[in-house]
């Protein structure tokens, strides 16, 4: 079979994407992030569809090539032609599988399949092969190299070797391998555990019924006594009741009396206190207003003091410049300089005319010296004329300020009088108070009378409701707390007695019930052990017939097992270019032969592992596939080889490519075909 054409609508990075195939060879070249891997799983997509039971991302399909943009339809067609005819798959993908839609179209009648066995399971019946098989053999990915032995290939080797029936044979296995572990799983599972776990719960069922019957009488003795004890109980109960009610009501009569007695002693203090109040208002009436006027008053008072201290100390700061007698004296000495001053510019003038330069000298000097003396007397003179024209400015605001002094003086002894008058109509125990601490005793007294009548109004009032108390027997002291405390151990003890028999006549009804089905149970315990007999004769048959499928399963992977392992020696040969043995064991495990021991391929290198894979598939390919040859995809799967063995691997491919069709995907311009 080979692929003719497709067509990608939107599948991971693809979007509008053609490709025509050729028989033979076709190389697909792009750099690393095209979508070479993506177009793979495209072509595989199209024949098994997408597997989306992993959650990874990496590992679920649909999520991983579902496009971004949720109106892209998600797909593609592809056009293949297989045994003499030519079809079209077209396959668009859901959310999930059951949205998928899938068309087949047989391009020679143009009939179009979309449910049935032509589409369903439309790999398996091209490939004869399930997608696990497909993976294994002609789909070689970079993700996946090592090929584990499963049923799909085991079916496909039963059709090559002509085993009619082959896909019964393999439902067979899978069904009698289903039932076994139906039967008996691992562990502690499976149908028989069940069975006998039922059993033995049953038998112990049987042998607590027994029991019942004796257990039954011993608990009824025991209900009896513990119903006595409960009765006893109530009675003690009901008498402590009736001892903390009339208890209650003595301390209750006692608490009323106390308070009555409280109140009282609080008036006779509230009365004392009004009395002292009274006292110091001496039955006068101080309203809000004469308040409020004599804090006026005394603002004003204390206003007309500081106003009075301060003009007292201006008086005596402008007293002494208040006058000036006389004009200041003109010093002696300075009248003896001007006379000096004199005779010193006569002489010069006298000189100048007989010493010359020496005599004018003196003259000016004389000149200098006048001129100083007569400066500094214009200078006194000045200041003295100043000091007499200030000197009425000052003693007018001297007088000024005296005149207010005097007023403040008066206005403060009219204040003081106002004051005086007024809290001497009232009664205060001390004499020297201030006009505020007066002040403030009236309005205390004021606020602790009226908060004395509202309190023993309170109290007169609440005394009317406690009047009526009743007389407190002394004779008995009974505690109310101490017969609480007997009424809740009696109480507890109560209660435990009522749980414990309320638990006697569950346990004794649930042993009633056990004896009475104790028949039925015997019988379930006979059916339960006939069913396990033949739980474990079918299970004996079971196994029986799958180890003679197997046996017969295992003779069939050993005919198939020499001509798989010589093909796969010849294209390692190819490959390597070394004379290497290796042998392959009927679950598909290859071993190398060194120095004459067989040896595991995990002792090799990643590209010597590699290259085994490779060469299992190319020899599976060839063994599986003897009718209608398949087209192969090769997803640059020899990146891990070196340059020899790279280059004898591209040689490979294009001698196959002469008997199949190969789809070669690569980035690198080294490893082209």
């Amino acid at each position: 079979m080979k692929i003719i054409n497709c067509y990608v609508s939107s599948f991971g990075k693809l979007k509008d994407f053609s490709f025509d195939f050729t028989d033979g060879l076709n190389t697909v070249k792009h750099d690393n992030g095209w979508g070479k891997s993506t177009f793979a799983s495209f072509i595989k997509s199209m024949f098994y569809g997408l597997d989306d039971s992993k959650r990874g991302i990496d590992d679920n399909e649909r999520k991983k090539f579902a496009p971004w943009n949720s109106t892209e339809k998600f797909g593609g067609n592809l056009t293949f032609e297989w045994k003499g005819g030519k079809y079209k798959i077209e396959r668009f993908f859901g959310a999930k599988s059951s949205e998928d839609a899938v068309k087949l179209y047989d391009l020679s009648t143009n009939k179009v399949y979309t449910e049935g066995k032509a589409v369903e399971n439309l790999g398996k019946r091209v490939f004869s092969i399930d997608e696990e098989g497909f993976l294994s053999t002609t789909y070689f990915s970079q993700k996946d190299f090592e090929i584990k032995s499963n049923t799909s290939i085991t079916a496909k080797f039963n059709e090559v070797c002509e085993i009619q029936d082959s896909d019964a044979f393999d439902n067979a296995l899978f069904k009698l391998d289903g039932k076994i572990k139906e039967l008996k799983s691992r562990g502690d599972k499976g149908r028989i555990a069940d069975l006998k776990r039922s059993l033995v719960a049953t038998e112990e069922n049987i042998e607590r019924a027994k029991q019942s019957v004796k257990t039954i009488e011993s608990l009824k003795t025991d209900l009896g006594i513990i119903k006595g004890e409960s009765e006893t109980l109530g009675e003690k109960i009901k008498s402590l009741t009736e001892r903390v009610e009339a208890a209650g009501k003595r301390e209750a009569a006692a608490e009323r009396k106390k308070r009555y007695d409280a109140l009282n002693a609080e008036i006779a203090e509230l009365n004392a206190e009004k009395s002292r109040a009274e006292k110091v208002l001496n039955d006068k009436t101080v309203t809000e207003q004469q308040v409020d006027d004599c804090e006026k008053c005394i603002r004003d008072l204390y206003d007309m003091s500081v106003k009075k201290e301060t003009l007292k100390k201006d008086l005596e700061d402008y007293a002494p410049q208040a006058k000036v007698d006389k004009a200041p004296k003109i010093p002696k000495l300075l009248f003896i300089v001007l006379a000096v001053a004199c005779v010193l510019f006569a002489c010069g003038i006298i000189l100048a005319f007989t010493a010359g330069l020496w005599g004018l000298s003196f003259a000016v000097a004389g000149v200098i010296a006048a001129l100083i003396s007569f400066a500094y007397i214009v200078s006194s003179r000045k200041k003295y004329f100043d000091l007499k024209t200030s000197d009425g400015k000052l003693a007018e605001i001297y007088e000024r300020k005296k005149r207010a002094f005097s007023e403040c003086e008066e206005s403060e002894r009219k204040l003081e009088r106002g004051l005086d008058e007024y809290f001497s109509a009232f009664g205060f125990s001390e004499n020297n108070l201030s006009y505020q601490q007066k002040l403030n005793l009236l309005k205390d007294a004021v606020k602790m009378r009226d908060e004395c009548d509202r309190a023993i109004e309170k109290r007169s009032s609440e005394l009317k409701s406690l009047s009526d108390f009743a007389a407190v027997n002394g004779g008995d002291t009974e505690s109310v707390s101490e017969l609480n405390e007997q009424l809740k151990i009696a109480a507890d003890w109560y209660k435990n007695k009522i749980s414990e028999a309320e638990r006697i006549k569950s346990r004794i009804d649930a042993l009633e019930n056990a004896s009475d089905s104790l028949l039925d149970i015997e019988n379930r315990g006979a059916e339960l052990k006939e069913q396990l007999k033949e739980c474990e004769k079918e299970l004996k048959i079971l196994t029986l017939t799958a180890e003679f499928l197997n046996t017969a399963d295992e003779a069939l992977k050993i005919r198939y097992r020499t001509p798989l392992q010589d093909s796969l020696n010849k294209y390692i040969g190819k490959i390597s270019g070394a004379d290497i043995s290796v042998a392959i064991d009927t679950d598909m495990k290859v071993s190398v032969n060194v120095a004459g021991a067989e040896r595991e391929t995990e002792f090799f290198s990643k590209g010597y592992r590699n290259l085994f894979e490779i060469c299992k598939r190319f020899a599976l390919t060839d063994i599986l596939f003897t009718v209608e040859k398949p087209f192969i995809i090769l997803d640059d799967p020899f990146y891990n080889l070196d340059d020899g063995k790279t280059v004898a691997a591209l040689e490979l491919v294009k001698q196959l490519s002469a008997e199949y069709q190969i789809i070669y995907l690569v980035c690198h311009e080294s490893r082209i075909a």
